[in-house]
């Protein structure tokens, strides 16, 4: 699930398409004919980027030592036993290729919900990425977690036949705290010094030159660097985080925190509700694509392109390339969880549509010019995307609890891209 937030509309005009024989999305819901009909508003305006470099924070901590993702010991298991039984699972039988779930407690939990995904090679060893959100109780009745913001999970995929992973606590500098774009006080939990949880939706990540851009969704991105996990001690309580008096580090009782290095606050481009690195032009073209999640018929959905040089530095000077992706019923895209863009070519995973094979999701490809984008039928519960260039495989995740629908949903897998070009 992705936070809203609303903008003024480019102009719109919607009319109903035929399906494409792969999907079969019903006629429009009478709860959503508000979108049929024509609105008018005026465009965005010019986005500016700005980066506010923290690594100064970052080096405060060295002298507890800094660890790389293939250093760190992963003390659970993921089976792929499974993966393709879970709730609202509908891929069809020859597009599935591999997946994985989590172990019982991460499958069941209502404490946290994962969102973004990304992946990379690091030490001779093929990882994935996951965001975690800690649950509010606006989201899911009785559960107080939002105070410890967002964790990511570590996933070693080198070998399918025996997956490890490990939950790590993001944080940023406990400065940040009096700045009301950077944290957000929820339910009480004891702050110490140094550094403090990073208060998020975190809907997206994005991994590139070492780094991770996390989507924040009224900020920008959010920038850590997988050079820098850092050891903390033991907390039975659960209660605590940030540099104790004598010294200890603590973090809600997580062996390991990832610092926030620095961070780019965009304008005129908000909700940032997904993230992944694609291309632009040309392959050789790299920009960090983020969507918007939005369901109001007024509003229209967006694209943005934001490229990104070797080093790993977003451009503050150039504007961002602009997509306006067509579904295949010639009208907007609401409801995009996760992005990814190739060439001139738009996916996207999108949720609130009609029921199909028990679940709400799609997958919907838009290719520049055309009146209308195509439709795939796609897992219920689908956030962002992720794709890998060493094996064409589009990699997506499943966020619900088991308690939700009385069996597993949360599922992480991959299709091959080709299969959807």
């Amino acid at each position: 699930m992705k936070l809203q937030a609303y903008h003024l509309p480019l102009a719109l005009s919607i009319c109903l398409a035929a399906c494409h024989k792969n999907m079969a999305d019903k006629a429009v819901p009478a709860d959503t004919q508000k979108q049929m009909q024509t609105v008018s508003g005026a465009p965005l305006a010019a986005s500016t980027v700005t980066y506010t470099d923290e690594s100064g924070f970052v080096s405060s901590l060295a002298a507890y030592g800094f660890n790389t993702p293939d250093q760190l010991n992963l003390n659970r298991a993921a089976s792929t036993s499974g993966y393709n039984t879970v709730y609202g699972f509908n891929i069809p039988a020859a597009n599935q290729v591999t997946g994985f779930k989590w172990n019982s407690g991460d499958e069941q939990t209502q404490e946290w919900r994962p969102q973004g995904i990304t992946g990379f090679s690091w030490g001779g060893k093929k990882f994935l990425l996951v965001t975690w959100y800690g649950v509010d109780p606006g989201t899911i009745a009785g559960i107080n977690n939002q105070h410890k913001g967002v964790r990511v999970s570590l996933v070693d995929i080198t070998n399918m036949s025996s997956i490890t992973y490990r939950h790590i606590l993001l944080v940023q500098n406990v400065a940040n705290m009096s700045k009301a774009a950077l944290y957000k006080a929820s339910n009480p939990y004891t702050q110490l010094g140094s550094f403090c949880p990073v208060t998020i939706h975190a809907g997206g990540v994005a991994y590139y030159a070492g780094k991770i851009y996390v989507a924040d969704t009224n900020l920008g991105i959010r920038v850590f660097d997988l050079n820098t996990f850092v050891s903390t001690a033991g907390d039975t309580s659960e209660t605590r985080i940030g540099q104790e008096s004598n010294g200890d580090l603590k973090a809600f009782n997580y062996a390991y925190i990832l610092p926030q290095t620095g961070y780019y606050k965009i304008t005129n481009a908000k909700p940032f509700s997904c993230i992944e690195l694609g291309e632009g032009a040309t392959p050789a073209d790299k920009y960090l694509w983020t969507s918007q999640y939005l369901t109001d018929a007024a509003a229209t959905p967006q694209v943005f392109g934001f490229p990104v040089n070797t080093a790993g530095q977003v451009s503050t000077t150039t504007q961002p390339t602009v997509i306006t992706p067509i579904d295949n019923d010639s009208g907007h895209v609401y409801g995009i969880q996760g992005v990814f863009r190739a060439g001139s070519k738009t996916f996207m995973t999108t949720t609130g549509n009609s029921s199909y094979l028990g679940s709400t999701a799609r997958l919907v490809r838009y290719n520049d010019g055309t009146t209308a984008g195509t439709r795939y039928r796609w897992p219920h519960g689908a956030e962002d995307l992720f794709r890998d260039t060493t094996t064409g495989y589009l990699w997506n995740l499943t966020e619900y609890e088991t308690a939700k629908y009385g069996q597993d949903n949360r599922v992480v897998f991959a299709v091959r891209l080709a299969d959807y070009n």
